[in-house]
């Protein structure tokens, strides 16, 4: 009987470590590779920071959505922005500048 014990463990030997490596091996592809664990982790990631800019820029395009349809319906905005931005005035209209003056230097010997 003891011969019999002994094929058993010396056959049993080769096939756990065959299925630990193949394992190990397993392991490996799911966790690495194009298809793996990392590799999608990684696109989650990249998703959430996309989605986060498209909610960004979606919030910045309705804004500037809102900004033309208050530059289409009123046409006082324009001229506002127009006069401060451009310096535009209509025909006719007199311009008058206010400059501050300079603070008066007392005067300087002149020996």
């Amino acid at each position: 009987m003891s011969g019999l014990s002994t094929f058993d463990r010396s056959w049993l030997r080769p096939r756990i470590l065959v299925v630990a490596i193949l394992l190990l091996l397993l392991l490996a592809a799911s966790l690495a590779g194009e298809r793996g664990l990392i590799r999608l982790y990684q696109m989650h990631q990249t998703r959430a920071d996309l989605n986060r800019e498209v909610e960004q820029l979606t919030a910045a395009n309705a804004a500037l959505a809102e900004e033309v349809r208050v530059f289409r319906t009123d046409p006082g905005r324009i001229e506002a922005i127009a006069r401060e931005e451009l310096g535009l005035v209509k025909p006719g209209e007199i311009i008058y500048e206010f400059r501050g003056t300079a603070p008066s230097q007392p005067p300087t010997d002149a020996r």
